[in-house]
């Protein structure tokens, strides 16, 4: 049996909630974003979470696995309070020190699938998400569980993640069927959820492999002598380690980004989606779930 929403109440659901906010218009649009967010190597990733998630100036937003600090960047300009939670302490004390002069973040160095984290955080959120974490946690039963403590009644978890086991995925946590992860949506205490299969449409996906991926191939290859043990945390990737030579090359590189960002966009939305058949295994997931 399927618990999955209706997806025109969803609709309504959102509309009520929030006016549409496209894409387009949630990306950094200030000349000094280019020197001052952190470096960045453009995830697209971003774009399924500017395209489905609805922001607002009184919102208070926790990030779960922060990355790069970009996506939480252009977030802040956007919502009261951004939370970034992280599990390594080396990536948490480097983005403070980043973002030392904007005074609506805070940071928790909190394993996301630890009993005990909503009274760790002390604090309630109206969205909590995740992109392209999911998969590196070994226990996704509790972390499910521990984010809808966090949330406040109405709110939001969001969550992307390759569904994608090994050895062709690096991740630790994928599923066959998408009533075994609607089974642990509705044990966590989740009361509705929408889980949908994406895909970037076609010319964004072109112009992405010819603008991104073909000129960081270099990068993919020196990655690959560089593996780690699996679940993968932000520090130990390429990017991070190498953040110091790579921020000489910070301003060209991110307008270089932002010329690509408006390529992709080219047409509309970037990311087409539809309701998964049985066969979810190897598809790009995404979690939405309110309490």
């Amino acid at each position: 049996m399927s618990f999955s929403i209706n997806t025109e109440l969803l609709k309504e659901r959102e509309d009520s909630r929030h006016p549409a906010v496209h894409a387009s218009t949630t990306r950094p649009s200030r000349v000094s974003d280019i020197w001052k967010a952190p470096l960045h190597d453009f995830p697209i990733r971003d774009e399924i979470l500017c395209q489905f998630v609805s922001f607002s100036r009184e919102m208070d937003v926790l990030e779960i696995g922060s990355g790069s600090g970009f996506t939480a960047y252009w977030l802040s300009h956007r919502v009261r309070h951004v939370t970034l939670l992280d599990v390594a302490s080396e990536t948490i004390n480097e983005l403070s020190g980043q973002l030392r002069a904007a005074t609506n973040f805070s940071f928790v160095t909190a394993d996301v699938a630890r009993s005990g984290l909503a009274s760790q955080l002390d604090e309630r959120f109206d969205a909590a998400f995740g992109l392209d974490v999911f998969e590196y946690l070994a226990d996704p039963e509790a972390t499910l569980r521990n984010m809808a403590e966090v949330l406040r009644p109405d709110g939001e978890l969001f969550l992307t993640f390759p569904n994608t086991p090994p050895p062709r995925g690096d991740g630790v946590t994928y599923f066959d069927r998408a009533e075994n992860l609607e089974e642990l949506l509705k044990k966590a205490g989740f009361l509705k959820w929408q889980i949908l299969v994406v895909r970037p449409r076609r010319f964004s996906a072109a112009a992405y492999r010819l603008l991104h991926d073909r000129p960081l191939s270099f990068v993919r290859d020196l990655r690959r002598g560089n593996l780690v043990v699996r679940p993968q945390t932000y520090e130990n990737t390429w990017a991070f380690q190498q953040r110091a030579r790579l921020n000489r090359f910070k301003i060209p590189l991110h307008l270089y980004w932002n010329v690509l960002g408006h390529v992709i966009r080219l047409g509309g939305q970037v990311f087409e989606s539809e309701t998964p058949t049985k066969e979810i295994l190897g598809k790009q997931l995404v979690v939405r779930a309110w309490k």
